[in-house]
């Protein structure tokens, strides 16, 4: 058996839910809010005029740049998570390298582990502003810029990377025969 008061609650809640929903639309004068970059069904008066006064794309309201805004910032924070993941994870493996000879095999792991996190980080980044470019209200140049820089960032790591790697790597043979790489024995007699 179920007792009532439950459900009342529940009604309560939704009239509740309700009423401030209302109240939101009729502060926003039933605007319906646009984050593809083009013009509010409802656009005020005179909010083209004051959008293209500010820089903005015309016929854009205030609201609709901020959208833009918030959606650019989204959109570099989830590419910051995925680099600094990315960085962690061959910060990681760096200190495992140092370790030992096991420690050697598992920072490969975290080396790779790093690099599908960059990877990752830059790609989707590029695609989602190709994609987004327009719903961010950015111009063709500032994305390109915005893409340069995505991928100068992701290689320069796998420039440093490799360096590192490539420091740790190299082992010096000397070839026996060689003549040059050998100290010279008689370098303290003069010939005469």
């Amino acid at each position: 058996r179920t007792s009532p008061a439950p459900s009342r609650h529940l009604m309560a809640s939704l009239r509740a839910l309700g009423a401030l929903g209302r109240s939101l639309s009729s502060l926003l004068g039933r605007r319906r809010v646009v984050l593809c970059g083009g013009r509010g069904s409802g656009s005020r008066a005179g909010a083209g005029a004051s959008s293209s006064a500010t820089g903005g794309q015309p016929g854009a309201t205030a609201l609709d740049r901020a959208d833009a805004w918030m959606l650019r910032k989204a959109h570099e924070a989830g590419f910051l998570s995925w680099f600094r993941n990315g960085l962690l994870a061959t910060g990681v493996g760096v200190i495992a390298y140092m370790q030992s000879d096991v420690g050697r095999e598992a920072a490969y792991g975290f080396f790779v582990l790093g690099g599908v996190c960059i990877c990752y980080g830059s790609g989707s980044y590029v695609a989602n502003l190709v994609l987004l470019r327009r719903m961010m209200m950015l111009s063709a140049p500032t994305a390109l810029l915005g893409g340069l820089v995505v991928g100068s960032l992701a290689a320069f790591w796998v420039c440093a990377l490799s360096l590192y790697i490539g420091r740790l790597e190299v082992e010096f043979i000397y070839d026996e025969e060689c003549e040059d790489c050998q100290p010279k024995e008689d370098s303290g007699k003069s010939d005469k």
